[in-house]
């Protein structure tokens, strides 16, 4: 089976160079990559040319800007080949990362999500390797190797993830009126319509987010969004998502840690250096729930 492999970026001047360079070390050299540029209003397009002598079977693609969900539809549309592989263009996959995509489905039926990971590194600030530490809490729980989900342990993200393309078809891809959580929906609808939903957690690209505390907050308050408008779309799949609030009790607790100076606090990087780390990565979730999610018109 061959594969394109399909990299979506709007104003990745400055990241996209890590995901082509990877894609020149890796150990498939026979899919073709198609970098689909959003609207950008950056140098994208001059820095994506750049590799075309590098990398022979690179295309790309520019179009108005239509959305995440927008983008990777459009790289699907061009695609040729029969396995569909996404990347985000902030992901740096390991040298195995599109053989592993190949190899999964010429054994299994049904689609994967790789697995992006954040390193915990000295070099990045205390949030960034806060987070770093959630998504490793998250993935833990899986044994190396390919799991397949379900109801009660399913997640799905387009960061590193594929379909065979008939498969993706039938989905109707990513759903255009989201703005955030479209991977998520997409995956979700798979398995209800019985496709088989795979987590590969050998299959590894690093993820590079340098957040801030603040730009966090904004991007879960944005999620948290999106959630709530799948629950208006499609309220018998989704009516977990229909904005029930903590109890009066815990949001007396979480107003406490509803100001934005805990934020600038945090980003500061020094304030709460302190505190031993399991104690301090409490209070970020408590300042993180509280602003993102149940205090929402508080600005940070």
């Amino acid at each position: 089976m061959t594969a394109s492999v399909i990299i979506s970026t709007y104003n990745g001047a400055k990241k996209i160079s890590n995901i082509l360079n990877a894609m020149l070390q890796q150990t498939d050299q026979s899919s073709e990559v198609l970098v689909v540029i959003d609207g950008s209003t950056d140098n994208t397009l001059e820095v994506v040319k750049s590799f075309v002598p590098k990398l022979p079977r690179l295309r790309i693609i520019a179009q108005e800007n239509k959305g995440r969900a927008g983008v990777r539809n459009r790289g699907a549309e061009e695609a040729t080949g029969d396995i569909l592989i996404f990347y985000d263009d902030d992901m740096t996959p390991d040298i195995h990362s599109v053989s592993l995509h190949k190899y999964f489905h010429s054994n299994y039926t049904g689609i994967v999500s790789g697995n992006s990971i954040e390193p915990v590194t000295p070099d990045k600030t205390d949030i960034q390797n806060y987070k770093g530490y959630l998504t490793g809490r998250w993935t833990e729980k899986y044994i190396e190797g390919i799991t397949q989900l379900n109801k009660s342990n399913f997640f799905f993200t387009a960061a590193n993830c594929s379909f065979k393309k008939e498969t993706f078809q039938s989905l109707e891809g990513f759903d255009k009126r989201l703005t955030d959580a479209e991977d998520h929906d997409l995956g979700y609808r798979a398995l209800m319509d019985g496709i088989p939903v795979f987590f590969d957690k050998s299959n590894r690209a690093v993820h590079y987010d340098p957040i801030t505390c603040a730009s966090y907050i904004k991007r879960l308050r944005a999620y948290t969004r999106a959630h709530r408008k799948l629950a208006i779309l499609y309220p018998e799949r989704y009516s977990e998502f229909s904005g029930n609030r903590s109890s009066l009790m815990k949001r007396m607790v979480y107003r406490v840690f509803a100001f934005p100076f805990w934020v600038r606090w945090i980003d500061n990087g020094n304030v709460f250096q302190i505190i031993p780390r399991s104690l301090r990565y409490k209070f970020y979730d408590v300042v993180i729930q509280a602003l993102a999610v149940e205090f929402t018109h508080i600005p940070v």
